[in-house]
């Protein structure tokens, strides 16, 4: 849909007049009516604007689907050649061949702020439009996409423990490496949290932090832990740290306490036992 047509779309969903969109948006009525017949086109910071205005995603006022750029720059894929590779040499369903090479990402390290700066002209080059409009339009669009999305929901998750633990760059790692498991790690990761929570049911009840169900629920922990952890970091003193953690964090303790009072105390004693 071009788009003209998306914005009429957009407004006549409010069911408003262009006159009433207009005071929403802080502009004229003419400048909503010459958008609408295609005479101009607004920029991308008043795209922004409607988008936010309006309650509707960016991606709207594109022709193709989110899955149709890269869930790293935001740059088009269309064809075959210009998407990246896995480890195996496969096809990436998800990056372009600049951001992701044999299974990694060719920037690492880097928030997302840096690769703004780093990869806005080449943004800009690719759909011509200026380097100040690519990095507006690049900060709107790369916190909706997979490696900015998921990376974000891994850092409020187990950030600022991490860092504080084990410094900057062993999170920037575990967060690269979180983004870079396929759908079949994420639902194996998900099978095993639940295993994790229903072997620390099974050691309570039989109450002994040292016991053999003990350790099975030490060892499906640890399991779990290296699923996520960057690779060399796992050691039975971060585990231990970890658990340790576990009992000064709300968060952790709300999480473990839903299997029973005293559970993660119990989780804490069992890794400790077992390490």
């Amino acid at each position: 849909m071009a788009m003209n047509d998306v914005i009429a779309a957009i407004r006549k969903e409010a069911g408003i007049t262009q006159e009433e969109m207009a005071r929403r948006l802080y502009v004229t009525r003419q400048a909503v009516s010459r958008w609408e017949n295609g005479e101009t086109a607004p920029g991308i910071d008043m795209v922004k604007l409607i988008c936010v205005t309006f309650n509707v995603p960016l991606e709207r006022f594109f022709d193709m689907p989110m899955s149709y750029y890269c869930q790293c720059c935001s740059m088009p894929i269309p064809d075959e050649a210009l998407h990246g590779t896995e480890a195996d040499g496969s096809r990436s369903a998800d990056y372009c061949k600049y951001c992701y090479s044999a299974g990694d990402f060719t920037a690492k390290g880097v928030g997302m702020d840096e690769f703004i700066e780093a990869t806005a002209q080449m943004e800009a080059d690719a759909l011509g439009i200026s380097r100040e409009e690519a990095v507006s339009l690049m900060a709107t669009l790369l916190p909706h996409l997979k490696r900015w999305r998921e990376m974000a929901e891994n850092e409020a998750a187990y950030g600022a423990e991490v860092r504080a633990a084990y410094g900057d760059e062993a999170m920037d790692a575990a967060n690269e490496k979180y983004v870079r498991m396929g759908e079949a790690a994420h639902l194996q990761a998900g099978e095993l949290e639940l295993a994790v929570k229903e072997q620390l049911r099974r050691a309570m009840e039989a109450g002994d932090a040292e016991g053999p169900e003990a350790r099975r629920l030490a060892e499906l922990h640890a399991q779990w832990l290296k699923m996520y952890w960057p690779d060399g970091m796992y050691s039975p003193e971060a585990h231990k740290g970890l658990a340790d953690g576990y009992l000064a964090d709300e968060r952790f303790r709300a999480y473990y306490e839903e299997v029973a009072p005293g559970a993660t105390q119990f989780l804490r004693d069992a890794v400790h036992a077992w390490a």
